[in-house]
């Protein structure tokens, strides 16, 4: 009788971790935010980088660039020479991956702190709570939690701006959905605030260390300070 009341009690440890993998953590959410219209001046700024980033204008960047910008953390990863060769705007710049960059970033909204003001909004808003290493914002309402990495897998939650913890199972491969035609999209596995782990279409998730952008007065002018990803 013993021997069969403890292997109940293993078979039932197992069959909740099988239902709830992940860890049990209190959620978090980020309404999105733009502080822009705050500030006249930076607003009327912003209107002529949002018209920049559409037509690719490339010297309306290059006034815009601080000098001493930084770009990278690593030892070349500042100054305006080296960050034009470091987006190849010194040889395509009409080709070049900043501009889908930039408008991702500043779609997202701008708050401001410190004197900078930095997109997307949840680089200086996310909660000291959160561990920006592991935990990723979900940038979207009502965005399906999937329970494989496919459109075809039941929807396990619909989250609207709330964190997420990002989860990596060794040995389970996903998918990038090419299968599956033009409304396909990569996915990332998660952990739920609940402990149960589903998938993401990544272009749902923004950590706030992704690529941030920061904007600070100089004087008169308005001087792209930092446009970076990551962390040191």
């Amino acid at each position: 009788m013993k021997v069969f009341l403890i292997l109940l009690f293993l078979f039932l440890i197992l069959f909740q971790q099988s239902l709830f993998p992940c860890d049990v953590y209190e959620p978090v959410t980020l309404k999105p935010s733009d502080a822009s219209r705050e500030d006249k001046d930076f607003f009327s700024f912003r209107q002529k980088l949002d018209e920049a980033i559409r037509n690719r204008d490339v010297k309306f960047l290059e006034t815009a660039v601080d000098r001493h910008i930084s770009f990278a953390f690593e030892q070349n990863g500042t100054g305006k020479k080296n960050f034009w060769k470091h987006w190849g705007l010194d040889k395509k710049p009409k080709e070049s991956p900043i501009w889908k960059q930039l408008k991702e970033t500043t779609e997202l909204g701008f708050s401001y702190r410190d004197n900078i003001w930095a997109a997307p909004f949840l680089f200086q808003l996310t909660p000291d709570s959160i561990d920006v290493y592991t935990y990723s914002l979900v940038i979207g309402t009502s965005v399906n939690v999937r329970s494989e990495p496919s459109k075809k897998g039941k929807v396990l939650a619909q989250l609207s701006w709330e964190f997420v913890k990002l989860s990596y199972e060794e040995g389970k491969a996903l998918g990038n959905g090419n299968a599956e035609g033009k409304d396909s999209c990569e996915w990332q596995q998660v952990c739920l605030s609940d402990g149960r782990m589903g998938y993401i279409c990544k272009q749902y998730l923004r950590s706030p260390l992704d690529q941030r952008l920061g904007i600070e007065k100089k004087g008169t002018d308005w001087k792209i300070i930092f446009f970076v990803e990551g962390g040191d």
